[in-house]
């Protein structure tokens, strides 16, 4: 039976002239049934594998191809369709070059006061060299330039928290690298061409290797800090590390790999009881 089979039709004036067709009601919503979600014998696990569509699985599972919706019914992380369905691993790899394409430039912020104790400047921040400016440094959609490198790129996005700007359509390779080799920092001034704002690089990341989020090493629910390189939160800078945007891109993917799946014994059950309350 496909999905779709299943819900009640309505009647409906498209055009608001008098003529009435019959569309399927595709708001028409149902949850597990709460039998169902109360007896763990009902479920399974199942690892999707790479590559692997919902009609695939449904077929191994139950020898027929048409319960793959019971899939996105009882897992929470699938109730958006298909486009929260595992990626494959070249889907995946493709997902992440397109959607994190360029550079994440990160500033280190400097906090100046003066005898009193009072902030004077903020330099290297993006929010702006002066306390309580509220527009920030720099425009999106202009053109950024590396003093050294001489690269450039289009600034898509500023993130205040991270102390990232995020530029694409690169050419060229920024610099940023507080820690070489070498032991010299390897920075350079980053410039606005349609602002005139500018600040001075810390480090730059390929867009999806760039931190995604900062956390104390050791910290199992990773909750979010500071980078303490940037504003001092009282915690050492050796004691905190980052998860980069591709890691977090490809936990998910592997989270959602692991699927609740109705027991093969239940499924027909689970189906018609389905199918009973959506068109009650």
């Amino acid at each position: 039976m496909a999905f779709f089979k299943q819900f009640p039709k309505v009647e409906y004036d498209f055009n608001r002239e008098g003529v009435i067709n019959n569309m399927v009601d595709i708001y028409r919503s149902v949850r597990p049934l709460q039998n169902f979600v109360d007896d763990t014998a009902a479920y399974i696990y199942y690892e999707v594998r790479n590559g692997e569509r919902p009609d695939i699985i449904s077929n191994k599972l139950y020898g027929n191809q048409n319960f793959y919706w019971t899939f996105f019914v009882v897992n929470e992380t699938l109730h958006d369709g298909l486009q929260t369905w595992p990626m494959s691993q070249e889907d995946l790899f493709t997902y992440i070059e397109r959607e994190y394409e360029g550079y994440a430039i990160t500033t280190n912020p400097v906090i100046r006061r003066d005898s009193d104790g009072l902030i004077t400047a903020f330099e290297n921040s993006l929010a702006g060299s002066v306390p309580g400016t509220t527009t920030g440094k720099f425009q999106l959609g202009e053109t950024l330039r590396g003093g050294t490198s001489n690269a450039t790129g289009t600034l898509v996005k500023k993130d205040l928290d991270l102390n990232q700007l995020v530029v694409q359509n690169v050419t060229g390779a920024f610099l940023g690298d507080p820690t070489p080799p070498s032991g010299n920092n390897i920075t350079e001034r980053i410039t606005g061409l349609t602002s005139g704002d500018f600040v001075d690089s810390y480090q730059a990341y390929k867009y999806a290797e760039a931190p995604h989020h900062w956390f104390v090493i050791g910290d199992k629910e990773e909750k979010v800090i500071t980078n303490s390189a940037y504003i001092s939160t009282g915690v050492s800078q050796n004691d905190i590390t980052f998860k980069s945007n591709r890691a977090v891109v490809e936990e998910i993917n592997d989270e959602r790999s692991r699927i609740r799946v109705i027991a093969p014994s239940y499924i027909e059950q689970f189906a018609d009881q389905f199918e009973t309350l959506l068109n009650a």
